[in-house]
């Protein structure tokens, strides 16, 4: 996947709440381990929560993004370029979070099994997954047919040196279960110039009835399942899919 790191970061902030809740729930932690970290906008205050971090993204331009900001701020992390869909690392972890919809990155049903059972063999004793996307409603009628198109404007901002306009087109195949969401930015700086990037980000969604179907193919157990990171109960009406799961067999709730 190619894209520009900071105009992503312009773009992508996260969802209101999930960092105070990360935070929450690995507040206890010594090890952390984030997938698909990014530019660490949740590892670095992980990190300076003291935890010891570890962020892996298969995007080097990322990466040195999210090395700058723990240089900036006097913090260390190990930082991997690799990919989270199959991974083997020398520590375990007594948290593994997968924010922000990473886990939706990844485009097959087997590449999302695969990971998830990477992250349990590097659990902790005791240790949990934690990962969040939103929760998308199963179509009711799933027979092949052409593909849906929706296009908007998602963001007019000035962020300091130029005007930016970002557009949305995104292609959804309901039998697939996929997005693909093209965003194109139109830049005016502020010295007359112009420009214009493009890029895609491709998503596999999961329904929840298939999320509580894929933890136990991985070897998991689901700890608690949240509507939103206030921990409201799930309901069919949640917007987001917030997990907590912890290697099956292991009894102690944390």
């Amino acid at each position: 996947m190619t894209y520009d790191p900071e105009l992503y970061h312009l773009l992508h902030r996260g969802n209101p709440g999930d960092l105070a809740w990360y935070q929450r729930r690995c507040s206890s932690a010594k090890m952390v381990l984030e997938l698909g970290c990014g530019d660490g906008r949740l590892l670095l205050p992980l990190a300076q929560s003291g935890a010891e971090v570890v962020g892996l993204d298969n995007h080097a331009g990322m990466l040195e993004r999210c090395a700058q900001r723990f240089a900036d701020a006097g913090c260390s992390a190990e930082l991997i370029c690799g990919d989270m869909s199959g991974f083997a690392l020398p520590w375990c972890f007594d948290r593994i979070i997968i924010p922000y919809n990473s886990l939706y990155c990844l485009l097959t049903e087997e590449e999302q099994i695969s990971c998830l059972r990477s992250a349990k063999k590097h659990l902790a004793p005791g240790g949990l997954i934690l990962l969040d996307c939103y929760a998308a409603d199963p179509p009711d009628d799933v027979q092949p047919r052409a593909a849906d198109v929706m296009t908007h404007a998602v963001a007019c901002f000035h962020d300091g040196a130029r005007q930016v306009e970002v557009f949305e087109r995104s292609v959804e195949d309901l039998v697939a279960q996929t997005i693909h969401a093209t965003y194109d930015y139109h830049l005016q700086w502020d010295d007359g110039r112009m420009e214009q990037k493009t890029w895609t980000i491709p998503q596999r969604y999961i329904f929840p009835k298939q999320m509580l179907a894929i933890l136990p193919r991985a070897g998991l157990a689901l700890d608690a399942l949240f509507g939103d990171f206030d921990e409201a109960a799930f309901t069919e009406l949640s917007m987001q899919m917030i997990v907590v799961a912890k290697a099956a067999g292991f009894g102690e709730r944390a």
